[in-house]
Parts: C-alpha cells; sequence; structure tokens
C-alpha cells in the first residue's frame, strides 16, 4: 500500500509530501532585540563575550551586520543571502527589516523578519586598563660602564617596541599596549600591559643589540584567590653595537649580530665571517661604526690599494682596498673614518 501525506492526503514515500514539508518548515527565525556592545573609545565590537578588533565600519554598518548574523536559517536552506534594511528609531535604537532568499529543495523562498536593535557603547577590557594605568611589566634597557644607549639605538628600540605592540594586539592580544615609554637616566623604560609582551620584546631586545637580559617578579597582591606578579626585565647593552668596526687579531671586522654571549663578526676584506667571545668584546678596539660612512671619490686604484677623496677636506688619502671590491676612478666609495685612516665598506 503507497503511503499517503497525513496532511493534504497526497501520495509520499512516507510521512508528509515535499509539498507539505516545505510549507510547514520553519526556515528561519529573527530574535525580538539584539545588542549590539561597541567600545566608546576604540570602537571594537563585543561579540559572544569576546572583544574583536576594530573596523573600519560606523556604528549603522556593524548594526546592521549585527541583524544579519542574528537570523537563525534552517541548515537546508541554500544559497541563502540577508539583506537588512534599518532604521534609526532612537538615539540608539534601531529596527531591522530583514529580506532571507534562498531555496529549499529546490523551491525558491523569499521571507521578511523584523528584529530591533539596541546599540550599548562601553569600555572594552583593553581601553579600561589603558585609562586606569593597568600594567603586568616593565622592559628596562640600559647601557653599560662604557658607554650609553645611542640616539640611534633609542629609537631603533622605540620603533621596535611599538611595531612588536601593535602586532600582539592585531593579533588577538587585547592586552598587548604599552602604557609608558619615557627615557631615564641611563636608558628606556617601557612599561606594557602582560608579561607575554614583556618577554618576548626583551629577547627581541637581546636578539637585535646584544647584552644580557634579567627578568625578577614582585608580588603585587592576589585575584581569584591566585598571586599576581609584576616583572621587570632588564636589558644591559653591551659595550659593542651592530655595525662597528673592530680591529681583531690582525684583521678589520665590523660586528654583524649576536648570539648569547658570543659577538658576530664579518671581515671588511674578504667577508669572511666569525665571532668573538665575550671577553674579546670587551677590549677590542672600536675604530667607528659603518652607520657613519660618507661616500668619497675614488682618485686612482689597484689591487690592493684605493686612493680616494677626503669628503671633508677634499685631500687625496688612501685605504685598503677590499677584496673583490669593483670599482673604477670616478667612482663612489662609501668610507668610515678612523683614527687610523679610512675605512672602505
Amino acid at each position: 500500500m503507497q503511503a499517503v501525506c497525513p496532511r493534504c492526503g497526497m501520495p509520499s514515500e512516507g510521512g508528509m509530501c515535499k509539498s507539505c514539508t516545505r510549507d510547514t518548515t520553519q526556515m528561519f527565525s529573527c530574535p525580538d532585540q539584539v545588542e549590539v556592545v561597541i567600545c566608546s573609545v576604540c570602537g571594537s565590537q563585543q561579540v559572544k563575550g569576546k572583544w574583536l578588533l576594530p573596523e573600519d565600519s560606523n556604528i549603522e554598518e556593524i548594526a546592521a551586520s549585527a541583524a544579519a548574523d542574528a537570523v537563525w536559517l534552517h541548515r537546508d536552506l541554500a544559497g541563502a543571502d540577508i539583506g537588512v534594511d534599518l532604521k534609526k528609531v532612537g538615539a540608539t535604537r534601531y529596527r531591522a527589516l530583514v529580506d532571507i532568499s534562498g531555496s529549499f529543495q529546490g523551491r525558491p523562498v523569499s521571507e521578511q523578519c523584523q528584529t530591533s536593535l539596541r546599540i550599548k557603547m562601553v569600555a572594552c577590557d583593553r581601553c579600561s586598563r589603558i585609562a586606569g594605568k593597568y600594567f603586568e611589566s616593565t622592559v628596562q634597557l640600559r647601557g653599560n660602564a662604557v658607554r650609553s644607549i645611542s640616539a640611534r639605538e633609542m629609537e631603533e628600540c622605540k620603533k621596535m617596541a611599538r611595531d612588536m605592540a601593535d602586532a600582539g594586539y592585531r593579533g588577538g592580544e587585547m592586552l598587548s599596549f604599552i602604557q609608558e615609554m619615557k627615557e631615564v637616566k641611563g636608558g628606556l623604560d617601557i612599561i606594557l600591559g602582560s608579561t607575554q609582551l614583556g618577554r618576548r620584546m626583551a629577547r627581541a631586545f637581546q636578539e637585535r643589540f646584544g647584552g644580557k637580559l634579567l627578568e625578577t617578579a614582585k608580588l603585587v597582591g592576589k585575584k581569584d584567590n591566585r598571586d599576581v606578579f609584576r616583572s621587570t626585565l632588564l636589558v644591559r647593552f653591551p659595550r659593542l653595537q651592530r655595525g662597528d668596526i673592530v680591529s681583531f687579531r690582525g684583521s678589520l671586522y665590523y660586528v654583524s649580530g649576536f648570539d648569547g654571549k658570543t659577538t658576530l663578526i664579518t671581515s671588511l676584506r674578504e667577508g669572511r665571517r666569525s665571532s668573538m667571545n665575550e671577553e674579546s668584546s670587551e677590549s677590542v678596539p672600536v675604530l667607528g661604526n659603518r652607520a657613519d660612512a660618507a661616500a668619497a671619490t675614488v682618485i686612482s686604484a689597484d689591487e690592493d690599494v684605493l686612493e680616494i677623496m677626503d669628503p671633508e677636506t677634499f685631500r687625496s688619502s688612501l685605504a685598503a682596498r677590499p677584496r673583490d671590491l669593483s670599482v673604477q676612478p670616478g667612482e663612489e666609495v662609501m668610507v668610515v673614518r678612523t683614527a687610523d685612516g679610512f675605512v672602505v665598506l
């Protein structure tokens, strides 16, 4: 015996026929009200208890998107398309007319529903903590007994700090912010919203500039029955800095990087890479720095020596020619002035 639809009496494969199934199935629904929580300071939006990064959208665009996201759709509604017509009905309230279209079991579906939206402006966790001077760690950058942090290093450190804090925030870390950054006697203090950011930043400074890293922590209270600490990360810069030109074992090198307590160096003449231990780096003579290089015109050249014009006095001077340097008279080379004469880079 063939089954019949209990609703219309037409033949079916079991249960209701396809037509009655389509007619009685709820394709979608709109909630009575949607609350949209937006940070009044930075413009970020709270969704399901989590703050999302702010977007380049105005409040009405955010409200329309929230209305569309709040619509419940049947899982078998194919090709669903949602349109929202928003109307402001108060200072913080909107009414949304939502158009839904798609297909269900091959039959086109096009319906409407309405919902109300309430905009709630608050300060997000990040902005609240910034306003409350909240911080978890301090990165202290200091020079050493021989030299202070140079102005060039100071500016590079500030840029690195800002870039790292911004990258952390863009990566979803709401506490990745700089509470304060101030130059102090002997260096720079960077006060940060999270300990994790402080540790990453301190390690990045050590990898870039070398030196020693020391972390200490101080108990400042309890939260949810757990001890709360604030950490201080001290990065003590080494005597040498990246780009320094040094005389080591009868040859000229420049400092190309750091690896823990080891200073990485590269020969100016052959381009050969080598390294110095901590003891050698504390005593090796420093002749200048590559960052102070100036352009000088080549007057004449042989296999081992260049005759160049002093870029300040315009007198001729001699300098060792780096191996494999291809240069002709009249061309320019970059040189660093030292107490022992010019060094060609």
